[in-house]
């Protein structure tokens, strides 16, 4: 049977016991390197053949420097090399402290595993190979219907933007279909035609780090349903800590647009503002 590669993430300076971050790691599919600090890791780095896009630090490690990080990555070579950091929540001060040593992303303790799948892959997500989006994406954890003609099938959201959205299920539908989907957010719920633009089945080698599913693109928004999405996904990534302050601030402003065109058309009092 054919064995499909894993995909190695650099686990530095997390101590080495049964059921931590490189168990779960194995158990997610990918392959961990762990080391004890960066020059540990600059060390493996130089020896490691196959592609490490993706680092991994505990949020309160000693080691975590101003430019730590970013001197790791130039003196390796690996500057698509994006790092996570994995902890406790830290203070406005240790958030500073994370920033300034390298770190793009934090997802914060407790947190499940598939939060976790979703930081990883969001760390190894490369710019410069065509993956740039321009709608942040939150990891979900919604339970939706999809109807499919007369057919109907429940499946978890995985991820959501305000344009699409990754369903975990064990019966894709085959891409290119059209689906109507129904997402409970909190306090409402939407319903959006859709389409399907992958899916991810057994023995797909292409999407080995996703669970199985498949892609939506939402067809038809409303201004009212896009406000909606766009404000629970800036809610999440505000919990979850997974987001560059760049793409923050970039959702923060998306959502200020859709609200402001939103109350433009339909006045404040629909949208659900009030003084």
């Amino acid at each position: 049977m054919r064995q499909r590669a894993r995909d190695a993430v650099l686990v530095i300076g997390f101590p080495s016991v049964s059921g931590g971050i490189a168990t779960r790691l194995i158990a997610l599919g990918y392959r961990p390197i762990s080391v004890n600090d960066p020059p540990a890791a600059a060390a493996r780095l130089c020896r490691e053949l196959t592609p490490v896009r993706a680092a991994i630090v505990p949020t309160d490690a000693p080691f975590l420097t101003p430019g730590a990080l970013w001197r790791l990555t130039r003196a390796t070579g690996r500057d698509s090399l994006r790092c996570l950091a994995l902890g406790p929540r830290p203070d406005d001060a240790g958030l500073e402290n994370l920033r300034r040593a390298g770190v793009q992303t934090t997802l914060f303790e407790p947190c499940t595993d598939r939060e976790l799948r979703f930081a990883v892959n969001r760390a190894q997500h490369d710019d410069t190979r065509g993956q740039n989006r321009l709608h942040p994406r939150a990891a979900a954890d919604l339970v939706a219907r999809i109807r499919l003609g007369t057919r109907e099938k429940a499946g978890l959201v995985y991820s959501l933007s305000s344009v699409g959205c990754y369903v975990e299920t064990d019966r894709p539908c085959l891409p290119g279909s059209l689906v109507s989907i129904h997402i409970p957010l909190p306090g409402c719920g939407v319903e959006v035609p859709a389409r399907v633009t992958f899916s991810n089945v057994p023995g797909d080698f292409e999407r080995k780090n996703l669970p199985h599913g498949m892609a939506l693109e939402f067809l038809e928004l409303g201004l009212p349903d896009k406000a909606a999405l766009a404000r629970y996904v800036d809610a999440k990534l505000g919990e979850q800590g997974i987001v560059p302050l760049a793409d923050r601030i970039a959702a923060t402003s998306s959502m200020a647009r859709v609200w402001s065109r939103l109350c433009a058309l339909i006045g404040p009092q629909r949208a659900g503002v009030t003084n």
